[in-house]
C-alpha cells in the first residue's frame, strides 16, 4: 500500500496543531505523537531506514492472523474478490519467489485480485497481497508485477501492519489530535463549539491524517526493499520498479482531476440542499431577518465544506497535513539515486514479457478480463442511456467464468431493472403488459456460489426484501450472509444497520456493543451504524441550533 511520509513532530511542524496545543486538554496528544513516531524501530524490530542492495535481518517470529479469514474480510468489502484461479496461482508463485529471495519462504500469504476499478494494491498483516484488476490490464511485463509484489511484501517484512494496529486502537489519541486540527481549521468561528460537537469528524480526521506521520519513511523503505529484491531476482529496474512508480504517477494525475470534478459537483449539490432547507424554514423573513438567513446559509455551507474536506482532504490545510503517500516522482528520484550505483558496469536485463503475456492469455484469465471490460462498457452505455446495449453487455459479462461474480451479476441486476422500467413506461392497457414479467433475482447467483459470494450483495438482497415488506425472507438472507461473514469486522456495520430496521434500534445498539468488544478498531463505525433515524434527527437538530447560535454571535460582533 502507498503510505505517507510526514514529519512526526506535529506540534513543531504544523502551525494549526501548535495553536491547538495551547489547550491543556490536548497537551497529552501533542506530547505523545512524536514519541510514537520514535518507537517505529521498537514496533517493527528493525532500524527505521534501509539501503538499496541490502536487506534488514530476518524479522523475529510473529503470530500470524488467519490468512483465509483475512481474505474473507476483503470479500466483505466493495465488490469482493475476483476468482481467477490461473492468474492467482501465477501471482502467488511470484510472491513465493520473492519471499524465497528475502529469506522468508516459510511465511504464509497468497495473492488475490480485487474487483475495484481503482489502481490499488495492498498487503495485510496476514501476509496476503491484494491487487486490483486495473493493474493486470495496464502492466506490460512480469518485472512490474514483481516490483509491486515485492513492495507489498516489504510492508509485511517490516511489520507495518503492527504499527497500523497500534494507531487504529489508540482511539483517545486520534480523537484528541483530530479535535485539535478541526478546531484550528475553524479558526475564528470555533467559538461556541466544543470537542463533543466535532468528535466524530475529528476522530476520522485524526486517524486518516495524523496516523501516517507515525510511520515516517515507510513507503521509501518498502520501495528500497522492493527494488533490492527485484534486482536480486534479475529483473529490469527501468521496465520494473521505475515503470511501476511511473504508472502510479500517471494514474494519480488523471484520477485527481476526475475526483476534484466529482467533489466540486457534490459539494455544490450539498450547499444548494442546505440553502433550500434554510429558506423553506424562513419563508417569511424580511429585512434584518434576511441577513440572518443568508448568514446561516453561509455558515451551513462552510460547515458542509469542512465536513466534506475531512473525507476528501481537498483544502489547502489538509493538503499540507494529510498525504496518502509521498510524491511519487520524489520517491522515484530518491530510489534511482540509490539503485544506479548498483547497476553500474552491469548488463541490464531485458523486460520479462513472455511469461506475463502467457499468464494473461490463459483461457479463464482472458475470459474474466474480457467480461469485466464488458461491465465497464455496460456502465458507459447506461450513462449514454443506451439501455438495450447495456443489457446485452451485462448478460455477456455475467456468463462463463464470471456468471456468479458479484460485479457482473450486479450489472445484470441493474440493467434488468432498467428493462423493467422501460416496459412499464411503454406498457399498454393490455393486461398481459400491465406489469413487467417478474424474474429470478440475479443476485441469488452470487449468494449461492461459495468462491464468489460478496457481502455487499447479501446486504442489497436483504434490504430489497425488507423494503418490499418481506421481513421474514429479508432476515433469512441476512442471517445466511452474516453467518458466513460475522467473523470479519467489515461486515458488522451493515448488519447492525439492518438489525435496526428489521429488529429495532435497541437490538442494533446491543449488536454495536458486541462489535466494539470483538473489533475495537471498528467501535466508532459500529456505533454510527446503530444510530436510529430519531438519533440522527436529534443530532441534526442540535447541529442546526449550534449553527444558528454561532451565527447570532457572529452578527452581534
Amino acid at each position: 500500500m502507498i503510505r505517507a511520509t510526514i514529519m512526526p513532530r506535529a506540534c513543531v511542524r504544523w502551525p494549526a496543531l501548535l495553536l491547538a496545543c495551547a489547550a491543556t486538554v490536548l497537551l497529552p496528544a501533542c506530547e505523545t505523537l512524536p514519541e510514537v513516531g520514535k518507537k517505529l524501530t521498537e514496533l517493527t524490530g528493525i532500524r527505521p531506514a534501509i539501503r538499496a542492495g541490502e536487506l534488514p535481518p530476518r524479522p523475529a517470529d510473529r503470530v500470524w492472523p488467519d490468512a483465509a479469514l483475512d481474505a474473507r474480510n476483503q470479500r466483505a468489502r466493495g465488490y469482493g474478490l475476483v476468482d481467477m484461479p490461473e492468474m492467482q496461482t501465477y501471482l502467488s508463485g511470484l510472491l513465493q519467489k520473492i519471499k524465497q529471495s528475502a529469506g522468508v519462504a516459510d511465511w504464509p500469504g497468497a495473492v488475490y485480485v480485487t474487483a475495484t476499478t481503482e489502481l490499488e494494491a495492498y498487503s495485510t498483516g496476514a501476509g496476503n497481497v491484494y491487487v486490483s484488476l486495473p493493474w493486470l490490464k495496464s502492466m506490460e511485463s512480469e518485472d512490474e508485477m514483481v516490483a509491486l509484489l515485492a513492495h507489498e511484501l516489504g510492508h509485511v517484512y517490516m511489520d507495518s501492519h503492527k504499527l497500523e494496529s497500534t494507531i487504529t486502537t489508540s482511539d483517545d489519541m486520534a480523537k484528541w489530535t483530530g479535535v485539535a486540527v478541526a478546531l484550528a481549521r475553524k479558526a475564528g468561528s470555533a467559538t461556541g463549539w466544543t470537542q463533543v460537537d466535532s468528535l466524530m469528524a475529528a476522530y476520522e480526521f485524526g486517524k486518516s491524517t495524523l496516523a501516517p506521520a507515525w510511520g515516517r519513511n515507510e513507503e521509501e523503505n518498502a520501495d528500497t526493499f522492493g527494488a533490492t529484491i527485484s534486482l536480486q531476482l534479475g529483473y529490469s529496474f527501468p521496465n520494473g520498479y521505475k515503470a511501476f512508480l511511473e504508472r502510479i504517477a500517471t494514474w494519480e494525475a488523471d484520477n485527481k482531476k476526475r475526483r476534484e470534478a466529482e467533489r466540486a459537483t457534490l459539494l455544490t449539490q450539498l450547499k444548494a440542499a442546505s440553502a433550500d432547507s434554510v429558506r423553506k424554514q424562513n419563508t417569511a423573513t424580511a429585512g434584518a431577518q434576511i441577513n440572518l438567513q443568508d448568514a446561516q446559509i453561509e455558515m451551513n455551507a462552510s460547515l458542509i465544506e469542512m465536513g466534506h474536506n475531512v473525507s476528501g482532504s481537498m483544502s489547502d490545510l489538509f493538503k499540507k497535513v494529510r498525504q496518502t503517500h509521498p510524491d511519487v516522482e520524489a520517491r522515484l528520484t530518491l530510489l534511482t539515486e540509490q539503485v544506479q550505483p548498483l547497476m553500474a558496469g552491469k548488463t541490464r536485463p531485458a523486460a520479462t514479457v513472455q511469461p506475463w503475456n502467457r499468464a494473461l492469455a490463459q483461457p479463464k484469465t482472458a475470459a474474466v478480463l474480457v467480461n469485466y471490460q464488458r461491465v465497464a462498457d455496460a456502465q458507459t452505455s447506461i450513462q449514454q442511456q443506451d439501455f438495450r446495449g447495456a443489457r446485452k453487455l451485462a448478460l455477456e459479462a455475467a456468463s462463463g467464468p464470471t456468471a456468479q461474480h458479484a460485479l457482473p451479476v450486479l450489472m445484470m441486476d441493474l440493467t434488468d431493472n432498467f428493462a423493467d422500467a422501460a416496459v412499464t413506461r411503454g406498457r399498454t392497457t393490455s393486461p398481459s403488459s400491465a406489469q413487467p414479467q417478474r424474474r429470478v433475482d440475479p443476485l441469488d447467483r452470487n449468494l449461492k456460489s461459495e468462491p464468489d459470494r460478496a457481502w455487499r450483495l447479501y446486504v442489497m438482497r436483504a434490504n430489497r426484501l425488507l423494503g418490499a415488506g418481506q421481513t421474514a425472507q429479508a432476515k433469512a438472507v441476512m442471517a445466511d450472509g452474516f453467518d458466513y461473514f460475522d467473523k470479519v469486522p467489515a461486515a458488522w456495520p451493515d448488519a447492525i444497520a439492518f438489525s435496526g430496521q428489521a429488529n429495532g434500534w435497541d437490538k442494533a445498539k446491543e449488536l454495536a456493543q458486541t462489535c466494539a468488544k470483538r473489533f475495537p478498531s471498528s467501535a466508532i463505525i459500529c456505533q454510527q451504524a446503530a444510530a436510529s433515524p430519531q438519533d440522527i434527527a436529534t443530532a441534526e437538530k442540535n447541529a442546526e441550533a449550534k449553527a444558528k447560535s454561532i451565527t447570532d454571535k457572529w452578527l452581534k460582533k
